[in-house]
């Protein structure tokens, strides 16, 4: 476990700093396609700007719930909740994608720019789990598979939860992590995944909404409701939208190349 990171005299979290630097290198990322293409500015960057507030807010907010009634009784205000407590990536991209559509209707930008965030969004998330798995526990649920790992007792004891960690754990963010850079590679290489501006976004969405559903089955999160964690809850009417989405793109087929020239002219000289 390391739970803070020194910066010369300084210490931060390891945490914060992974999730700071996960934003820094997926900004200018997000930045440089941009300016690639001469789609940057003074609008993207307001844009952007509120995207990242309301991932902010949507972060904290989405997990708030869970803790409700521990707010209630320890009396802390509403901003402390969003300041200080737990934070969710499912909230962070539900806040950033409400804040992007919210934004774009108020300056009248009206050109999609999705498909910019499809590589920037997975390459931030895998850098800053790399913070959760060196400052969280549980790492998962226990394993008795051959790469189960585990942390010792002075570890654990900081934790107030800590269910698994007296034996091997299955390294859920070790397995996020994995997804998440499979994914940014797929998508530097191959973008656009799809045909129309913006799926592939849609389409990364939907991938990480499926894999993490299943991946929460070995997170060690607290069961809420019909033996589902509260992400997993969450997930559902996300996942079910965007399969909607891609249900009527294939039914409207959206998606259907057209005929080559020359088949379509060996068609022609045949009527």
């Amino acid at each position: 476990m390391l739970p803070t990171v020194e910066l010369g005299s300084l210490q931060v979290s390891t945490h914060d700093f992974f999730t700071m630097l996960g934003l820094l290198v997926g900004v200018a990322w997000y930045y440089r396609a941009l300016q690639r293409d001469r789609l940057l500015e003074p609008r993207i960057v307001v844009i952007s700007v509120t995207a990242l507030l309301g991932g902010a807010v949507g972060a904290h907010l989405l997990t708030s719930w869970e803790f409700a009634d521990e707010v209630a009784q320890a009396g802390l205000p509403l901003t402390y909740v969003l300041t200080h407590g737990p934070k969710s990536i499912l909230g962070g991209l539900a806040g950033g994608y409400l804040a992007i559509v919210i934004s774009k209707r108020v300056l009248g930008y009206r050109l999609s720019t999705g498909d910019y965030y499809a590589a920037t969004i997975p390459l931030a998330l895998a850098i800053g789990r790399i913070g959760c798995f060196l400052a969280e526990l549980p790492l998962g649920t226990p394993t008795g598979l051959p790469w189960g790992m585990t942390v010792s007792p002075e570890a654990a004891a900081a934790f107030p939860r800590c269910p698994g960690c007296g034996g091997p754990m299955h390294p859920s963010m070790l397995y996020e992590i994995g997804f998440h850079a499979a994914a940014f590679g797929l998508i530097w290489r191959r973008s656009p995944l799809l045909p129309i501006r913006g799926d592939t976004l849609k389409l990364y969405l939907l991938a990480y909404g499926l894999f993490r559903f299943g991946v929460e089955f070995v997170r060690g999160n607290e069961v809420q409701a019909f033996g589902l964690t509260g992400p997993q809850l969450v997930l559902i009417p996300l996942t079910a939208l965007l399969v909607i989405h891609f249900a009527r793109r294939l039914r409207s087929g959206a998606y259907r190349l057209p005929a080559p020239p020359a088949a379509q002219t060996a068609r022609g000289e045949g009527t």
